[in-house]
């Protein structure tokens, strides 16, 4: 598993929002990072896996593609896919700090991760599923249902549009 710290551009986000499930999350990341106290990681996949593994389900992909095929073409900054970590990104995007990632790429980095969740240092909803292609069949799932598309800073300037998030 790769660790990286990325721009809010670079990620595509999960469409979890509106409604901001917990502005009090946001408000404890928000003061963690201002003070320079680590936040837990957000899990990431590469664009290129994820954009693989969607294809593969084609009567899926085929209600979406093209919605995927424009974002990409006029977002060229992004190369991953979040699994999650919409509160810790968006106290970082809206502090101008990149986001504290693992890169998961295999089955290897998913058990790392489930390693993780298991001793308690990764909490809350789990990132990952049990292995590394029910994560990505649970990412196919998510934009099968959803089929739009929007980076993390875009997602953070709705937020704050909508009056959830004050800087």
């Amino acid at each position: 598993m790769k660790k990286d710290f990325l721009e809010p551009v670079q990620l595509i986000a999960m469409i979890d929002y509106p409604p901001l499930h917990s502005p009090e999350a946001f408000a404890v990341y928000r003061e963690k990072l201002k003070l320079g106290t680590p936040v837990e990681p957000i899990i990431v996949v590469p664009l290129k896996t994820v954009v693989d593994h969607l294809s593969k389900n084609e009567a899926h992909y085929a209600t979406y593609k093209e919605i995927l095929d424009h974002f990409l073409a006029d977002h060229s900054e992004v190369k991953y896919f979040m699994t999650g970590g919409k509160h810790r990104s968006a106290a970082a995007t809206i502090l101008g700090q990149k986001i504290h990632s693992y890169i998961i790429e295999n089955e290897a980095d998913v058990d790392e991760i489930n390693s993780l969740i298991n001793k308690g240092e990764i909490t809350g909803v789990p990132p990952v599923s049990e292995n590394f292609i029910k994560t990505l069949d649970e990412l196919e799932a998510h934009y099968f249902e959803h089929k739009r598309f929007w980076a993390m800073d875009e997602k953070t300037k709705a937020m704050i549009k909508n009056g959830d998030i004050i800087v």
